[in-house]
């Protein structure tokens, strides 16, 4: 019986850590609120009490530890005793733990700590019934401190729980209110363009308040593209680096054990081949340089570099299928950092799986094997040192977590301000403005420096700490063993041994606060790129969307209402219709909402009331790829890539044969000039095409349009920007595009759109006028004060 009470002395600290990780994954609901200034109270009162809890959980150790000596010098029931002082030892840790200053939180229990203390009653109610009835394993005074520890954690659940269930019979929804037991989650923003069934698994991710373990498993938006689950061939290398892993434990534990048997070897007056050989032996596998560790470092290289191809690629295509607002709304080069970061997860989960897991493995053999083959004095002294350690080093790490994430900020908002300066190469010079360019770098360089000097600063102080704890364990250690040679308990051997064994534990514990913080500099700098996962397209296909075919070009806008951000309606109540073949074209001073009506023709955004449909099918219920594939765009300022010319234009049908891009060309005006060029077709255009004249530009987009072979074209002031030849030159062009298609051009010259079918005149978001433009000159209506406006212009222009 006195077995099966040591196995549930044991089990009880395991429990506790067990259930401080696990039930914050149970409670993610909002269960109450309370006034601040009575939440501070209740926690002041709850810190006070279970300080008694962890005086009396020491004072049991205390009174145990005698009770071990005692045991040993009777060579009797040391077993029960040793696991009475190691068990109260852990469980004294964790609630000390938990009164300890929190650079992040501040003591306030909720429904894990609830969890924690049920599970506290219930194995302190088991080990009295079994010590009272059975096997008499604790004394009077240990009997009566359960009580008392049973009744202060039945306390601190009864006040937390009467301070619960009166919030919620008060209903207190005051906006200066706490949550008391639990936590909300927020609906994330709703961004872009992609199937609706590829999103269903994202959710808004942030760092929870409950812990290291939700905070990580918010990550399991990444988790798809982590695991090979199409190649086999990589997962039987993650398989046999998992084998080689657990080889490297096993060696760990024969290294030292193999040391202590080379020792006692020494003095047998022989040469101790076999055990020189196998300690060598051991030695060269043992760590992360020896055969093992490079081994599983040389498999692991294919799998790392699938997964950061694999997370990499998902997170540009993600990017891609968001919307234009969200890329309208970001600075350039905080997505690019952000797209940059696929390798800090990469490193994380390389370092978590291999190096973190291992460690925790290495530490609890260790505390086990000091407890079976030495005594549970070094147990107590391994766990010490572990927890003393481990602890210190989150403390201080997350204290240093505000600090690395302003370092990330500022050295996101130093990319940035490059990015700018370089994308405004032009406009820094016209301005001359180099040298307060250089100046305001200079001020985000030293921005960054100051909070990277905090970074250092607190990472060296971190590591004397550490050092700190460490060369006290090992003091405690040296001291117990030659206390026990001098009394002859213990050999000299034995001594190299465990003294081997505590040095090698200097690696892992060492690892782990290098590894914290490279946990911590990955998952801020991670952050971003989970930020990204975790914008949620609003424009998506429809289940039940389908294709568009054999689209004829009618387009129809019914009673259109829209606004950006819901703010003040862009759109008012906007209907008309372009039938097919005819040209439409759209007017109106700035703001007006002329280019909306084609942001929402190609579904960058979805109307708030109101319909659009093409060929009588509604937008909405047509997939977005293939309806787009019968409209081409000819944009005020086209961009290019910085490739070919030959690449820039086949980017609109990447099957056109050589011949028809040549044809295109011709269309547009273009072929001969582009063949006066050096390199030709596979001449460079430069960044958004700046090595091109603005009327060479557009004539490569209305190429890149023929190409397309649309059935509607969108000219969005194609020629706004350009001299009075080059237009008319781009005019000739427009009129081979667009003969027999379906049009609608945005102008704010009236001169080049008075062939239009129809013209619409819009103000302050609605259409005031509609006809040919004879009919609305007749009227004398807007379009008539426009129109003669602009000859006025015109005319003083010619004049002068």
């Amino acid at each position: 019986m006195k077995a099966a009470t040591s196995l549930i002395l044991y089990a009880y600290p395991l429990s506790l850590y067990a259930s401080r990780l696990l039930c914050p994954l149970l409670f993610h609901q909002q269960i109450g609120n309370v006034a601040k200034q009575k939440v501070r109270k209740l926690n002041a009162l709850l810190w006070y009490l279970q300080s008694v809890l962890s005086v009396l959980m020491i004072t049991t150790v205390g009174l145990a530890v005698p009770a071990y000596i005692s045991a040993i010098q009777k060579r009797k029931e040391i077993r029960s005793n040793e696991a009475v002082l190691i068990s109260y030892a852990s469980v004294a840790l964790y609630f000390v733990a938990g009164l300890l200053p929190d650079p992040v939180d501040h003591f306030a229990p909720g429904a894990t700590a609830v969890c924690v203390w049920m599970v506290g009653i219930f194995f302190e109610a088991v080990l009295w019934t079994s010590s009272v009835i059975f096997d008499n394993i604790f004394p009077i005074s240990n009997l009566v401190m359960g009580v008392a520890r049973m009744i202060v954690m039945l306390t601190m659940i009864i006040i937390l729980s009467v301070a619960h269930w009166d919030c919620i019979a008060k209903s207190a929804h005051s906006e200066d209110t706490e949550r008391l037991l639990g936590s909300s989650h927020s609906a994330p923003n709703d961004y872009g363009t992609v199937d609706e069934s590829s999103i269903s698994s994202i959710r808004s991710t942030s760092k929870p308040k409950a812990g290291w373990l939700e905070y990580f498993i918010g990550f399991r938006v990444l988790f798809p593209y982590i695991w090979p689950s199409d190649s086999p061939k990589h997962q039987l290398v993650f398989l046999a680096s998992l084998i080689l892993v657990i080889g490297q434990r096993i060696i760990n534990i024969l290294v030292p054990w193999q040391l202590e048997l080379l020792v006692a070897s020494l003095g047998e007056g022989a040469l101790p081949y076999k055990n020189i050989a196998l300690y060598v032996t051991c030695r060269a596998l043992q760590g992360q340089q020896g055969i093992l560790g490079s081994a599983r470092a040389i498999l692991w290289i294919p799998v790392s570099q699938s997964l950061f191809r694999r997370l990499t690629c998902a997170a540009f295509e993600h990017i891609l299928g968001l919307s234009l607002e969200m890329h309208l709304s970001k600075r350039i080069g905080e997505v690019m950092s952000a797209l940059n970061k696929g390798s800090a997860l990469n490193t994380f989960l390389d370092g978590f799986a291999f190096q973190l897991f291992p460690m925790v493995f290495d530490l609890a053999i260790a505390a086990v094997y000091f407890l079976i083959r030495v005594d549970a004095v070094y147990a107590l002294i391994i766990i010490g040192v572990m927890w003393s350690y481990i602890y210190m080093t989150i403390y201080m790490a997350q204290w240093r977590a505000e600090a690395r994430r302003e370092m990330a900020r500022r050295d996101r908002e130093m990319d940035a301000a490059k990015m700018d300066t370089m994308m405004s190469y032009e406009t820094v010079h016209h301005n001359g403005a180099v040298p307060l360019e250089a100046e305001r770098f200079s001020t985000h360089v030293a921005a960054y420096q100051k909070s990277e000097f905090l970074v250092l600063f607190s990472l060296n102080a971190l590591n004397i700490t550490q050092n700190m704890v460490l060369t006290l364990g090992i003091l405690l250690v040296v001291l117990i063993s030659a206390f026990q040679i001098s009394l002859g308990f213990q050999s000299v051997a034995m001594f190299v041994g465990i003294l081997g064994y505590v040095t090698q534990l200097q690696a892992p514990l060492q690892f782990f606060g290098s590894f914290y913080n490279q946990v911590q500099t990955n998952l801020v700098e991670a952050e971003r790129m989970l930020d990204l996962f975790n914008q949620r397209p609003t424009i998506v296909n429809a289940k039940n969307a389908v294709d568009l075919l054999d689209y004829s070009g009618l387009i129809s806008f019914r009673n259109v209402t829209f606004a950006y951000n819901g703010r003040q309606p862009t759109l008012r109540n906007v209907s008309f219709t372009v039938r097919p073949g005819t040209s439409t074209a759209i007017v109106g001073e700035s703001g007006s909402g002329k280019s909306t009506c084609l942001k929402l023709l190609y579904r960058f955004y979805d109307t708030q009331e109101g319909s659009i449909s093409l060929d009588g099918k509604h937008l909405r219920d047509l997939k977005i790829e293939s309806f787009r594939k019968h409209i081409a765009i000819v944009p005020q300022d086209t961009i290019l890539f910085n490739s070919s010319i030959f690449y820039n234009l086949q980017y609109a049908n990447p099957d056109a044969t050589l011949e028809a891009v040549y044809a295109a060309c011709r269309a547009a005006s273009i072929h001969d000039k582009i063949l006066s060029f050096p390199d030709g077709y596979n001449t460079k255009v430069g960044e958004r095409g700046l090595r091109l004249s603005g009327g060479e530009k557009q004539r490569v987009a209305i190429a890149r349009a023929i190409l397309k072979n649309p059935q509607v074209i969108l000219l969005d002031e194609a020629t706004a920007n350009l001299d009075s030849s080059t237009e008319q030159q781009i005019q000739e062009a427009l009129e081979t595009l667009t003969k027999g298609l379906t049009t609608i051009t945005i102008a704010h010259r009236l001169s080049t759109i008075t062939k239009s079918d129809q013209i619409l005149v819009m103000h302050q978001g609605e259409i005031v006028e509609k006809g040919t433009h004879e009919e609305l000159l007749i009227r004398g209506g807007r379009y008539k004060l426009m129109w003669d406006t602009q000859m006025s212009v015109d005319a003083n222009s010619g004049q002068s």
